[in-house]
Protein backbone atom coordinates (compact mmCIF):
# COMPACT_ATOMS: atom_id res chain seq x y z
CA UNK A 1 0.00 0.00 0.00
CA UNK A 2 1.10 3.56 -0.73
CA UNK A 3 0.03 6.71 1.15
CA UNK A 4 -2.45 8.80 -0.82
CA UNK A 5 -2.62 12.60 -0.59
CA UNK A 6 -6.26 13.46 0.11
CA UNK A 7 -7.96 16.30 -1.83
CA UNK A 8 -5.14 16.53 -4.40
CA UNK A 9 -7.20 16.96 -7.59
CA UNK A 10 -4.23 18.26 -9.56
CA UNK A 11 -2.20 15.11 -8.90
CA UNK A 12 -4.50 12.07 -9.06
CA UNK A 13 -3.24 8.74 -7.78
CA UNK A 14 -2.14 6.52 -10.67
CA UNK A 15 -3.53 2.99 -10.93
CA UNK A 16 -1.82 0.86 -13.57
CA UNK A 17 -2.02 -2.81 -12.68
CA UNK A 18 -2.41 -5.92 -14.81
CA UNK A 19 -6.20 -5.57 -14.60
CA UNK A 20 -7.04 -1.85 -14.44
CA UNK A 21 -5.60 1.47 -15.63
CA UNK A 22 -6.76 4.84 -14.40
CA UNK A 23 -6.59 7.65 -11.87
CA UNK A 24 -8.12 8.09 -8.43
CA UNK A 25 -8.71 11.01 -6.08
CA UNK A 26 -10.08 10.64 -2.58
CA UNK A 27 -11.57 13.77 -1.01
CA UNK A 28 -12.35 14.41 2.65
CA UNK A 29 -14.05 17.58 3.82
CA UNK A 30 -12.40 19.25 6.79
CA UNK A 31 -9.36 17.00 6.78
CA UNK A 32 -6.98 19.94 7.19
CA UNK A 33 -8.78 21.05 10.37
CA UNK A 34 -8.05 17.87 12.32
CA UNK A 35 -5.47 18.04 15.11
CA UNK A 36 -2.17 16.50 14.02
CA UNK A 37 -2.97 16.66 10.30
CA UNK A 38 -0.17 19.02 9.27
CA UNK A 39 2.43 17.25 11.40
CA UNK A 40 1.42 13.88 10.00
CA UNK A 41 1.56 15.09 6.40
CA UNK A 42 5.02 16.57 6.87
CA UNK A 43 6.30 13.49 8.65
CA UNK A 44 5.19 11.26 5.80
CA UNK A 45 6.39 13.59 3.06
CA UNK A 46 2.88 14.45 1.85
CA UNK A 47 1.48 17.83 0.91
CA UNK A 48 -0.81 19.85 3.16
CA UNK A 49 -4.06 20.21 1.23
CA UNK A 50 -7.12 22.38 1.86
CA UNK A 51 -10.60 21.15 0.99
CA UNK A 52 -11.01 20.18 -2.65
CA UNK A 53 -12.95 22.61 -4.82
CA UNK A 54 -15.08 19.59 -5.67
CA UNK A 55 -17.15 20.06 -2.50
CA UNK A 56 -18.12 23.62 -3.41
CA UNK A 57 -18.86 22.72 -7.03
CA UNK A 58 -20.87 19.64 -6.09
CA UNK A 59 -23.00 21.61 -3.62
CA UNK A 60 -23.65 24.25 -6.28
CA UNK A 61 -24.80 21.48 -8.62
CA UNK A 62 -27.36 20.27 -6.08
CA UNK A 63 -25.48 17.23 -4.78
CA UNK A 64 -25.96 18.18 -1.17
CA UNK A 65 -23.44 18.75 1.59
CA UNK A 66 -21.04 15.86 0.96
CA UNK A 67 -18.38 14.94 3.51
CA UNK A 68 -16.35 12.63 1.27
CA UNK A 69 -15.86 11.72 -2.36
CA UNK A 70 -14.00 8.99 -4.20
CA UNK A 71 -13.57 9.55 -7.93
CA UNK A 72 -12.04 7.01 -10.28
CA UNK A 73 -11.55 7.32 -14.03
CA UNK A 74 -10.21 4.24 -15.75
CA UNK A 75 -10.63 1.18 -17.91
CA UNK A 76 -10.66 -2.56 -17.32
CA UNK A 77 -7.87 -4.30 -19.22
CA UNK A 78 -9.95 -7.35 -20.12
CA UNK A 79 -13.62 -8.19 -20.47
CA UNK A 80 -15.86 -8.89 -17.51
CA UNK A 81 -19.61 -9.34 -17.27
CA UNK A 82 -21.53 -6.87 -15.14
CA UNK A 83 -22.25 -9.37 -12.39
CA UNK A 84 -18.55 -10.19 -12.00
CA UNK A 85 -17.46 -6.72 -10.87
CA UNK A 86 -18.48 -5.45 -7.47
CA UNK A 87 -17.81 -2.71 -4.95
CA UNK A 88 -17.01 -4.12 -1.54
CA UNK A 89 -16.15 -3.13 1.99
CA UNK A 90 -15.12 -6.20 3.99
CA UNK A 91 -13.73 -6.39 7.52
CA UNK A 92 -11.32 -9.06 8.76
CA UNK A 93 -12.84 -9.26 12.23
CA UNK A 94 -16.27 -8.99 13.82
CA UNK A 95 -17.77 -5.64 14.79
CA UNK A 96 -19.18 -4.24 18.01
CA UNK A 97 -22.63 -3.40 16.75
CA UNK A 98 -24.03 -0.22 18.31
CA UNK A 99 -27.65 0.47 19.21
CA UNK A 100 -29.88 1.48 16.29
CA UNK A 101 -27.82 -0.60 13.84
CA UNK A 102 -31.05 -1.76 12.17
CA UNK A 103 -31.90 1.86 11.32
CA UNK A 104 -28.52 2.35 9.69
CA UNK A 105 -28.97 -0.86 7.67
CA UNK A 106 -32.35 0.32 6.34
CA UNK A 107 -30.78 3.67 5.46
CA UNK A 108 -27.96 2.08 3.47
CA UNK A 109 -30.31 -0.29 1.61
CA UNK A 110 -32.58 2.58 0.66
CA UNK A 111 -29.63 4.34 -0.97
CA UNK A 112 -28.24 1.27 -2.75
CA UNK A 113 -30.93 -1.18 -3.99
CA UNK A 114 -28.30 -3.78 -4.92
CA UNK A 115 -26.60 -3.80 -1.52
CA UNK A 116 -25.92 -7.07 0.28
CA UNK A 117 -24.60 -6.85 3.82
CA UNK A 118 -24.06 -8.90 6.93
CA UNK A 119 -22.78 -7.06 9.98
CA UNK A 120 -23.09 -9.97 12.40
CA UNK A 121 -20.86 -12.56 10.73
CA UNK A 122 -17.18 -13.22 11.53
CA UNK A 123 -16.07 -11.06 8.60
CA UNK A 124 -18.76 -8.38 8.16
CA UNK A 125 -19.27 -6.98 4.68
CA UNK A 126 -21.04 -4.47 2.46
CA UNK A 127 -21.11 -5.66 -1.18
CA UNK A 128 -22.92 -4.27 -4.22
CA UNK A 129 -22.63 -4.55 -8.01
CA UNK A 130 -20.37 -1.72 -9.18
CA UNK A 131 -22.96 -0.39 -11.63
CA UNK A 132 -25.58 -0.17 -8.87
CA UNK A 133 -23.38 1.20 -6.11
CA UNK A 134 -21.80 4.38 -7.48
CA UNK A 135 -23.57 7.72 -7.06
CA UNK A 136 -22.48 8.86 -10.51
CA UNK A 137 -21.24 6.93 -13.55
CA UNK A 138 -20.18 8.29 -16.91
CA UNK A 139 -19.13 5.85 -19.64
CA UNK A 140 -17.25 7.11 -22.69
CA UNK A 141 -15.67 5.48 -25.72
CA UNK A 142 -11.88 5.54 -25.96
CA UNK A 143 -10.75 2.75 -28.30
CA UNK A 144 -7.57 1.05 -27.15
CA UNK A 145 -6.49 0.60 -30.77
CA UNK A 146 -6.01 4.35 -31.11
CA UNK A 147 -3.63 4.76 -28.21
CA UNK A 148 -2.09 1.49 -27.11
CA UNK A 149 0.64 1.00 -29.70
CA UNK A 150 3.54 2.99 -31.09
CA UNK A 151 5.45 2.71 -34.36
CA UNK A 152 9.18 2.54 -34.71
CA UNK A 153 11.05 4.27 -37.53
CA UNK A 154 10.78 1.10 -39.61
CA UNK A 155 7.02 0.97 -39.16
CA UNK A 156 7.09 -2.04 -36.88
CA UNK A 157 4.67 -1.92 -33.96
CA UNK A 158 6.61 -1.41 -30.76
CA UNK A 159 5.92 -3.23 -27.53
CA UNK A 160 2.76 -2.03 -25.79
CA UNK A 161 3.34 -0.11 -22.59
CA UNK A 162 0.93 -0.25 -19.68
CA UNK A 163 0.78 3.51 -19.30
CA UNK A 164 -0.74 4.04 -22.73
CA UNK A 165 -4.00 2.54 -21.47
CA UNK A 166 -4.41 5.14 -18.72
CA UNK A 167 -7.20 7.57 -19.73
CA UNK A 168 -7.07 11.33 -19.25
CA UNK A 169 -7.95 12.67 -15.81
CA UNK A 170 -10.85 15.20 -16.18
CA UNK A 171 -10.93 16.87 -12.76
CA UNK A 172 -7.72 18.81 -12.17
CA UNK A 173 -9.78 21.65 -10.63
CA UNK A 174 -12.22 19.46 -8.75
CA UNK A 175 -14.74 19.20 -11.57
CA UNK A 176 -17.45 16.64 -10.88
CA UNK A 177 -18.66 14.18 -13.49
CA UNK A 178 -22.15 14.00 -14.95
CA UNK A 179 -24.29 10.89 -15.14
CA UNK A 180 -24.34 9.40 -18.65
CA UNK A 181 -24.48 5.66 -19.31
CA UNK A 182 -25.96 5.92 -22.81
CA UNK A 183 -23.14 3.81 -24.17
CA UNK A 184 -23.99 0.75 -22.09
CA UNK A 185 -27.80 0.72 -22.32
CA UNK A 186 -28.83 -2.15 -24.61
CA UNK A 187 -31.21 -1.79 -27.56
CA UNK A 188 -33.69 -4.10 -25.85
CA UNK A 189 -33.97 -1.51 -23.06
CA UNK A 190 -34.68 1.32 -25.52
CA UNK A 191 -38.00 2.17 -23.89
CA UNK A 192 -36.27 2.86 -20.59
CA UNK A 193 -33.17 4.42 -22.15
CA UNK A 194 -34.10 8.08 -21.73
CA UNK A 195 -34.55 7.57 -18.00
CA UNK A 196 -31.67 5.21 -17.29
CA UNK A 197 -28.97 7.10 -19.16
CA UNK A 198 -28.92 10.30 -17.10
CA UNK A 199 -30.79 9.41 -13.89
CA UNK A 200 -28.52 7.79 -11.32
CA UNK A 201 -31.41 6.39 -9.28
CA UNK A 202 -32.91 4.72 -12.35
CA UNK A 203 -29.52 3.34 -13.35
CA UNK A 204 -28.90 1.93 -9.88
CA UNK A 205 -32.31 0.30 -9.80
CA UNK A 206 -31.85 -1.11 -13.31
CA UNK A 207 -28.48 -2.73 -12.63
CA UNK A 208 -29.50 -3.94 -9.17
CA UNK A 209 -31.52 -6.58 -11.05
CA UNK A 210 -29.48 -9.67 -11.90
CA UNK A 211 -31.05 -10.09 -15.35
CA UNK A 212 -29.89 -6.61 -16.42
CA UNK A 213 -26.51 -6.80 -14.73
CA UNK A 214 -25.52 -10.09 -16.36
CA UNK A 215 -26.06 -8.64 -19.85
CA UNK A 216 -23.54 -5.86 -19.35
CA UNK A 217 -19.97 -6.31 -20.56
CA UNK A 218 -17.01 -4.27 -19.35
CA UNK A 219 -14.69 -3.80 -22.35
CA UNK A 220 -11.27 -2.20 -22.79
CA UNK A 221 -12.59 0.44 -25.21
CA UNK A 222 -14.84 1.98 -22.55
CA UNK A 223 -13.62 4.44 -19.93
CA UNK A 224 -15.61 4.42 -16.69
CA UNK A 225 -15.78 7.59 -14.64
CA UNK A 226 -17.03 6.57 -11.21
CA UNK A 227 -17.97 8.77 -8.29
CA UNK A 228 -19.01 7.82 -4.78
CA UNK A 229 -19.93 10.59 -2.37
CA UNK A 230 -22.17 11.10 0.62
CA UNK A 231 -22.96 13.36 3.54
CA UNK A 232 -22.88 10.74 6.30
CA UNK A 233 -19.35 9.27 6.17
CA UNK A 234 -17.12 11.74 8.02
CA UNK A 235 -13.66 10.31 7.29
CA UNK A 236 -11.90 13.23 8.98
CA UNK A 237 -13.36 12.20 12.33
CA UNK A 238 -13.87 8.52 11.51
CA UNK A 239 -17.58 8.68 12.22
CA UNK A 240 -20.94 8.18 10.56
CA UNK A 241 -23.56 10.90 10.81
CA UNK A 242 -27.14 9.73 10.29
CA UNK A 243 -30.38 11.61 10.96
CA UNK A 244 -30.71 11.93 14.72
CA UNK A 245 -27.44 10.33 15.81
CA UNK A 246 -23.73 9.90 15.15
CA UNK A 247 -21.46 6.84 15.50
CA UNK A 248 -17.79 6.77 16.43
CA UNK A 249 -16.48 4.17 13.99
CA UNK A 250 -13.15 3.72 15.76
CA UNK A 251 -15.03 2.44 18.79
CA UNK A 252 -17.30 0.00 16.96
CA UNK A 253 -14.88 -1.29 14.30
CA UNK A 254 -12.45 -2.67 16.87
CA UNK A 255 -9.75 -0.35 15.51
CA UNK A 256 -10.05 -1.88 12.03
CA UNK A 257 -9.54 0.24 8.91
CA UNK A 258 -12.26 0.81 6.32
CA UNK A 259 -11.24 -0.61 2.96
CA UNK A 260 -13.14 0.21 -0.23
CA UNK A 261 -12.39 -2.32 -2.96
CA UNK A 262 -13.46 -2.84 -6.54
CA UNK A 263 -12.96 -6.53 -7.22
CA UNK A 264 -14.40 -9.61 -8.90
CA UNK A 265 -17.31 -11.41 -7.31
CA UNK A 266 -15.18 -14.42 -6.42
CA UNK A 267 -12.61 -12.16 -4.76
CA UNK A 268 -9.74 -13.53 -6.85
CA UNK A 269 -9.02 -10.26 -8.69
CA UNK A 270 -8.71 -6.86 -7.04
CA UNK A 271 -8.77 -3.94 -9.47
CA UNK A 272 -7.87 -1.43 -6.76
CA UNK A 273 -8.59 -0.64 -3.13
CA UNK A 274 -8.46 2.36 -0.80
CA UNK A 275 -7.87 1.90 2.92
CA UNK A 276 -8.90 4.53 5.47
CA UNK A 277 -7.51 4.27 8.97
CA UNK A 278 -6.52 6.38 11.93
CA UNK A 279 -2.74 6.33 12.23
CA UNK A 280 -0.89 7.94 15.17
CA UNK A 281 1.47 10.59 13.84
CA UNK A 282 4.56 8.84 15.22
CA UNK A 283 3.59 5.63 13.35
CA UNK A 284 3.20 7.18 9.91
CA UNK A 285 6.83 6.68 8.93
CA UNK A 286 6.29 2.92 9.25
CA UNK A 287 3.30 2.76 6.88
Amino acid sequence: LRPLTVNDDANPFLIDSDEFAGHLVFRIKGQDQIQGYEEGQRQDGLKIMPDSKWFEKAAAAGRGDSLMSMQVVGRFKREWTGDQVEFACVFDESLKLPPLTSIAVKFFKAIDPGLQLDLQCAKPYFISPLLASMNTINVSSDPVSSNNTTLSASGVVAEETKGQLVPTWPSYQGEHIFEDVTLIVLEEDEKKKSKITTNSGARRGHFAKAKNLSKHLYVKDHVYSLEMHNGFMDCSRFSIKLPGFSLDLYKYLNEQPITYTIRTQDGLVTFFSVRIELVPVEDLAQV
